[in-house]
């Protein structure tokens, strides 16, 4: 994570480049991915600036040929802040941006919530986003989400799970543990992919460990895979077909 725009930048085009050298079909970033999430925060809210950056990630996707999932603050109307996951296809064109209703109460200070979302094809698949402590709100989110599925589409369904969680100490484990329950459970009832992507450290509190450790959930429920913790890291997963199940 960096202070400023052009660094977050330059780290979100790295991942982009290092994900379609392996052939990756898509990338999915964190939450706030394109400013990090630090304190300083409200200083890079400059409408032109950001365009720029979204442009530029745009161009990536399109230069490269793949997908992207982006964490980045978006302007809404009479000044309005939101959190969001901005999906870009593999043609760079920009589909949908799901934004964060789930806020906790100091993020609510600043950003405005999200309404209600769904599903959108993003490649081959069924996407939508889970943001962070959103996965506390499974019972929710669940009716909605099953309720927006396209009937009789048999397409892999993702829930990408953005975040800045960490296990830091013994209550946040405990919190931790009940966000990893949430997502299971989504998973399962849903018969989808969870892939979180986890910011690997705090720039608000440098001295704080237990970030990272993004997991991936099969539609069985189970993590499969497990990122390394307060490390950055750059996962490639290639979903098993054979662990897909029916649809409900």
């Amino acid at each position: 994570m960096h202070w400023t725009l052009a660094g977050n930048l330059a780290e979100v085009l790295a991942a982009l480049e290092g994900a379609a050298a392996t052939g990756a079909d898509g990338c999915v970033c964190t939450e706030l991915a394109l400013t990090g999430f630090h304190r300083r925060l409200p200083e890079l809210l400059d409408a032109a600036a950001l365009a720029d950056a979204r442009a530029q990630v745009r161009a990536a996707c399109a230069r490269l040929g793949i997908a992207a999932a982006i964490g980045m603050p978006t302007l809404g109307p009479g000044g309005a802040v939101l959190n969001s996951h901005v999906f870009i296809d593999a043609c760079g064109d920009e589909v949908v941006r799901v934004h964060k209703t789930g806020l906790t109460p100091s993020e609510a200070t600043f950003f405005t919530a999200g309404g209600s979302r769904g599903w959108t094809v993003l490649g081959e698949s069924l996407c939508t986003s889970v943001l962070c402590r959103e996965m506390l709100d499974v019972e929710a989110l669940l009716p909605v989400l099953r309720a927006a599925l396209p009937v009789d589409d048999a397409r892999p369904r993702l829930i990408f799970w953005p975040g800045y969680i960490a296990e830091s100490d013994a209550e946040q484990a405990v919190l931790c543990e009940a966000y990893r329950v949430g997502a299971a459970r989504l998973a399962l009832a849903l018969r989808a992919w969870v892939l979180q992507s986890n910011w690997a450290e705090s720039l608000n509190a440098p001295g704080r460990g237990g970030f990272g450790a993004g997991i991936v959930i099969a539609p069985d429920g189970e993590i499969v895979q497990m990122l390394p913790r307060d490390e950055a890291a750059l996962a490639i997963v290639e979903l098993d077909q054979a662990r897909r199940i029916s649809a409900a």
